[in-house]
């Protein structure tokens, strides 16, 4: 220990310093630099869960996207499909509506023309009763009176008159 002695520094004094230095790291690593060291970890261990954490909502939200995106797609898929089933229930409505219009158009125009064709041939009846009825007044006049053969027709001439005036007060 001499070279030391030399140099100024004591042996002992140098261990004491060594050993009080070392239990100074040991007093700092355990009391300072530990616990520091140990809040970082678990600070970096917080930092790295909440980046996972971030992830992994990024992907749910990524995936929820998706899944929003196909429920989108689905939903337009049956909006197009109502719309073309209401569109071909209309089309089958408005057909058979015309159809049966053109059924009741039909019955309707039987019915006219049944009708016409009686109050026609009703016309007709009452026509050959009214000329009936007009020969035998003319034929009574006739055989009531002799008459020469212009006057006879003269006769009959006027009695043509008046059915012919008749008729046209009835229409």
């Amino acid at each position: 220990m001499d070279a030391l002695d030399q140099l100024g520094i004591n042996g002992w004094n140098l261990i004491a310093q060594l050993v009080a230095f070392i239990l100074f790291v040991y007093l700092l690593w355990r009391l300072a630099l530990g616990p520091i060291v140990r809040v970082l970890d678990q600070r970096s261990d917080r930092i790295r869960e909440s980046m996972e954490a971030a992830q992994r909502m990024q992907s749910e939200l990524q995936a929820t996207a998706a899944r929003n995106e196909e429920a989108l797609s689905e939903a337009r898929r049956e909006a197009q499909q109502i719309i073309l089933n209401a569109r071909d229930a209309s089309e089958a409505t408005i057909a058979r509506a015309q159809e049966e219009a053109g059924r009741q158009a039909n019955e309707y125009l039987t019915r006219a023309e049944e009708t016409l064709r009686q109050e026609t041939q009703l016309a007709r009846q009452q026509l050959r009763q009214e000329m009936a009825d007009l020969v035998v007044s003319a034929a009574s006049k006739i055989v009531r009176k002799e008459l020469d053969p212009a006057s006879q027709t003269r006769l009959i001439q006027e009695t043509l008159a008046e059915a012919s005036a008749g008729q046209n007060g009835r229409r």
